[in-house]
């Protein structure tokens, strides 16, 4: 195994450290074109003899299994010639798809066979031969591989499933990282002989003759490569995958062979690191086809072995003598395939993909091959290329593993030593050349050193782990090292050490990775981890970074390293520095931040409000902060870390505000929110502002300085005009402050009745600033109401004129709520006292008259009956000596006007009038055929005289009433006729009447009592069930519930069959 460290690398050419002692003597005795070297031992005779016999014996089986390959076919391929291999060395052709044999064939090529040949005899010699084990010094490295295969020793560790597959989702992470981040706009290339099109490739090489002959098929299949150039990135990965789905079609087709080359030819694609930027997504891409071509072949082998895979892995209790020997036949022919690589970047890379092919012959762990991987990692000469190699190696043994990581120390280690070729003229040479910053170029290398480190991390012990890192700081330029060793090692070690770090970092200057950048990745591991950062010694950190900090100059720099750096600094420091911070951050920034500093910004604005026991008070009621808001450009950027502020705020801060400045504060960040709007703003942005806004309104609270408030609430509308929800909660709030003042003062005096009469003006000044009428509306008649409450006639007069004027800006979809508003002013206008300067019944003869006008505008007049009526009811109420209620405190009509018979009979005029234009309705509504309307008219004007008029004085307005009775049942409405229910029940006489006034009141109500009953009884059976009881309910707006309907029903049933007869229905009603 040791002598397999000496592969050879491009051309033939060694790529590793030249051997010394024997091992160069023995790379000496390969080259000489003799015959096999004399078998020296100081023995004697005898053992001469026994060892030259070995060797004739080995040769006769040479020839036998020479004769045997050529009459036998291999597994998925035709027979080949023997390669010369005179010089002893490796020359298994890997080249040609139909002419060398297939790795899962019994019989490779000559040398194997030989190699093979030679073991058996070895093995069937042991006992008499073993002490000439020197004596074989000189024979082929490929019989290296066999030495360990017979030998008895433990059983192969099982793989542990459940932490591979964790390996797994970490690279899979890792690998989403790399293609998202390192992508190029520069034109890629790719040199393959399975992909379509493309120029042809020639490759020269300069040989001699020595090596002609057994180069000669490798020239051959040279000759098919063709490059494709001017790719885009889509394009190179599109490429990529046809390269994947190529390798699946020569796998299914038995051609492995096929599969070996295109692998190879994958690999070799990772030598051209040109250009730069995309070189890690091309490593992502090509070890995926890597590590499908290491499973093919690990199934491959399971399957001739008939080893059942649990969950694509071995068998918890696997060992090597479970596979057959043809199995383990195939899987040596496999790794001499590979061995006899002539390149050496392709060699290592296959290798590595089918590393875990080793656990059917190896019978312990894989540290040595891997260590022996990473030694020969070393002859790779760039540093880039190198370096993600050593990535795949960490990835492939960590994915295996091993009791035993250390190689994985070893690794490290190896890396080390080659660490300071990054900084060297070559490469400094080679980036001039394609004009690549330095720190460009370096920060290629972070996501394998991140990978290399974070697999140390998993597998080493503390000692390990600060060996590394103590190693770190004899490198030149160990930038890049800190790097990953910060982010990737674990964070309980990294904080002890992260003082130590900062004071190098800020007294040594670096000319590869910035300064600034290792203390930006400290300050994340730093803040991170808050809990336990006083590991970190963070009194002496502090005095350590700040004034590096407050020394730079460059504003990129010092915003980004604050913004790490902040969540630490508040959490360490006292509550009055935390305006240090934020003074010094406005002075480096002055007068106005760049927009690529926003998102610095925004994250210092994130922690100065998410860090333990914020002091809102101290950050609210000093300039600092304001300060801070104000360096931000203007627009949206600012009024984001407004909304972060106040949003924050209104979480954490649930007490009422009463400090003056920090209301004055946040009410100014507030604004900020405001005076983004515009016209191009949504409405989901308007309402997110406007919650906001109204949560902190209803978060101050002065107790009872009511002026102060007033004064807020001024503010308050001066900060917030453009947004309508909060302008009408804002009227809510005063009319609430009024309401408010006047349960604790009861009797107003001079000073709260100016003060009321304040927000009453406040109330009437707001509302005209809201856009929507209906809003408006309601609100109006809610201030005049409460005006009203607090003894301000004037204030309620001039608000129910404002509602009074909206009437004709409704609209007419909304018809239902018209009527229903209209009736709360209409209640509103009975308790109203008249103003003395304008004609009585003022605000009614307006109201109707905007009615009538919108009902005609919009052909509403159902509508404008319906509002008619209720006025009729309202008038008839104006005219009763004491009305039913009053406002405390405010002297309503009926005592302005008490024995004033003139306001009677103007009211009674009026009520006449209204009638009549009611009338002339019902006559055009049947002039127009429009019977069902015109029926429910005459139905809701009977109610109206039956429930409002005084028909005994009044003979024409009984007849009126008969006719328009009759008017109804004339046209036989279902629906309408169910008002008879209530016209019954109104008939129904008291308690306090006499006997004669119930006599004939019963008579009248007789008269309609069957065609009442006919009404209900739907089906004419002569009963009335609960349905049809439900239904009438429905229809005459009285809708009752399940348990109403059966009580009802209990109550009437007599003889309880369920129904409701003629007799029940009667005496229930009568």
């Amino acid at each position: 195994m040791k002598r397999l460290q000496y592969l050879r690398g491009n051309n033939g050419a060694s790529n590793v450290t030249p051997a010394t002692g024997g091992d160069a003597t023995w790379m000496a005795s390969c080259r000489r074109r003799t015959q096999p070297p004399r078998i020296q031992h100081p023995f004697g005779r005898r053992h001469r003899q026994i060892v030259q016999k070995l060797v004739e014996e080995t040769r006769l089986a040479e020839e036998g299994n020479r004769r045997e390959r050529e009459t036998l076919p291999m597994d998925g391929c035709a027979p080949s010639s023997a390669p010369d291999h005179r010089d002893g060395r490796e020359s298994v052709d890997v080249r040609r798809e139909h002419e060398p044999a297939s790795p899962d064939g019994q019989l490779t090529c000559v040398v194997c066979q030989s190699v093979f040949s030679t073991h058996r005899l070895l093995q069937r010699h042991r006992d008499r031969a073993n002490h000439f084990g020197q004596a074989l010094e000189g024979s082929d490295p490929l019989s290296q591989f066999v030495s360990k295969d017979e030998v008895e020793g433990p059983d192969i560790p099982a793989t542990n499933v459940n932490q591979k597959g964790a390996a797994a989702q970490e690279w899979l992470k890792h690998r989403t990282a790399i293609l998202s981040k390192f992508t190029t706009s520069e034109k890629l290339s790719i040199k393959s002989s399975f992909l379509q099109g493309g120029e042809k490739l020639v490759v020269k090489q300069e040989i001699n003759d020595k090596i002609k002959h057994r180069l000669q098929q490798l020239d051959e299949f040279e000759e098919h490569v063709r490059e494709h150039k001017g790719l885009s990135r889509d394009d190179y990965v599109s490429r990529i995958t046809q390269i994947s789905q190529e390798l699946h079609q020569a796998w299914a087709l038995d051609q492995r062979v096929k599969a070996l080359k295109i692998v190879i030819q994958c690999s070799k694609l990772l030598l051209e690191t040109h250009p730069f930027a995309f070189y890690p997504s091309k490593f992502a891409l090509i070890t995926d086809i890597l590590d499908k071509f290491g499973r093919m072949v690990f199934e491959r082998i399971a399957e001739k072995g008939e080893i059942r895979l649990v969950d694509h892995q071995l068998p918890k209790y696997f060992k090597p003598e479970h596979v057959f020997e043809s199995a383990r036949e195939t899987c040596r022919n496999w790794m001499y395939k590979i061995a006899s690589v002539r390149e050496l970047l392709p060699r290592i890379y296959v290798e590595m993909a089918v590393l875990e092919s080793y656990s059917f012959l190896e019978n312990t762990d894989f540290s040595a091959t891997l260590i022996r991987l990473s030694r020969a990692i070393r002859g790779v000469g760039n540093p880039l290329v190198a370096a993600y190699a050593r990535a795949y190696l960490m990835r492939v043994g960590r994915e295996i593993r091993l009791q035993d990581r250390s190689f994985v120390v070893e690794n490290v280690r190896d890396l080390y030593l080659s660490y300071n070729q990054l900084y060297s003229n070559n490469v400094r040479s080679e980036l001039t050349i394609f004009r690549t910053d330095l720190a460009d170029y370096l920060s290629l290398f972070s996501p394998a050193y991140d990978w290399i480190f974070q697999t140390l991390a998993h597998a080493g012990q503390y000692d390990e782990l600060d060996s590394i890192w103590r190693q770190s700081f004899n490198q030149a330029e160990p930038g890049l090292l800190w790097l990953s060793l910060l982010s990737q090692f674990p964070s309980d070690f990294v904080l002890s050490k992260c003082l130590e770090l900062a004071l190098y970092i800020t007294t040594t200057p670096s000319t590869g990775v910035p300064s600034q950048q290792l203390m930006v990745l400290m300050g994340q591991v730093l803040s991170r981890n808050l809990a336990s950062s006083c590991d970190s010694n963070p009194g002496k950190m502090l005095n350590v970074v700040w004034p590096y900090f407050s020394r730079k100059e460059d504003a990129d720099s010092y915003l980004q390293c604050m913004d790490a750096w902040m969540p630490y600094l508040l959490r360490h420091w006292r509550v009055k520095e935390m305006h240090r911070i934020i003074n010094d951050i406005v002075q480096h920034c002055r007068p106005k931040a760049q927009a690529h500093h926003v998102a610095n910004l925004t994250s210092i604005v994130h922690a100065l409000v998410r860090t333990e026991q914020v002091d809102y008070q101290s950050l609210f009621t000093t300039d600092s902060l304001m300060g801070l808001l104000d360096i931000y450009p203007e627009g949206h950027s600012r009024a984001e870390a407004a909304k972060i502020l106040l949003q924050q705020f209104l979480i954490d801060h649930d007490r009422p505000l009463n400090h003056p400045l920090m209301v004055d504060h946040l009410l100014s960040i507030a604004r900020i929110l405001h005076d983004t709007l515009n016209a191009t703003s949504v409405e989901d942005e308007k309402r997110q502002i406007s919650e906001i806004a109204i949560a902190l309104i209803d978060r101050v609270d002065f107790g009872r300085d009511f002026q102060q408030m007033l004064s807020f609430y001024g503010d308050a509308r001066a900060a917030f005009t453009n947004l309508d929800p909060v302008l009408a909660h804002l009227v809510q709030a005063i009319n609430r402050l009024s309401s408010r003042t006047r349960q604790l003062i009861q009797e107003h005096n001079e000073r709260t009745g100016h003060f009321v009469r304040a927000c009453g003006a406040f109330a009437y000044i707001t509302i005209p600033a809201i856009t929507c009428p209906m809003v408006r509306f309601r609100l109006y008649l809610l201030s005049s109401q409460v005006a009203l409450a607090n003894e301000c006639l004037g204030q309620a007069d001039a608000c129910l004129e404002g509602a009074i004027s909206l009437v004709t800006e409704f609209s007419p979809a909304e018809e239902q709520w018209i009527v229903s508003n209209l009736s709360n002013l209409l209640s509103t206008l009975l308790v109203q006292p008249d103003t003395p300067d304008q004609n009585r019944l003022h605000h009614l003869r307006r109201l109707l008259r905007n009615v009538r006008t919108f009902s005609i505008n919009h052909a509403l007049h159902r509508l404008r009956s319906t509002i008619y009526i209720q006025a009729i009811r309202l008038l008839s109420a104006y005219i009763q000596p004491d009305y039913i209620y009053h406002v405390p405190d405010v002297e309503s009509n009926d005592r302005l006007y008490l024995g004033d018979e003139d306001f009677r009979l103007e009211a009674a005029d009026y009520c006449s009038q209204l009638l009549t234009e009611l009338l002339n309705d019902l006559n055009q509504l049947g002039n127009e055929n429009q019977y069902g309307k015109q029926a429910s008219l005459c139905l809701e004007l009977f109610s109206l005289l039956i429930e409002s008029a005084d028909l005994k004085a009044e003979p024409s307005l009984t007849q009126l009433a008969a006719k328009l009775f009759l008017l109804a049942r004339k046209h036989n409405q279902w629906d309408a006729d169910y008002a008879w229910v209530k016209r019954i029940q109104a008939l129904r006489p008291s308690q306090s009447d006499d006997n004669a006034g119930g006599s004939n009141a019963d008579e009248e109500a007789g008269l309609d009592l069957v065609a009442a009953f006919r009404v209900f009884d739907r089906d004419k059976n002569g009963f009335i069930t609960k349905d049809e009881l439900r239904l009438a309910m429905e229809l005459i707006d009285e809708s009752m519930t399940e348990e109403g309907l059966n009580e009802l029903i209990k109550m009437a049933d007599v003889d309880k069959d369920g129904r409701i007869n003629y007799e029940e229905f009667a005496k229930m009603l009568l």
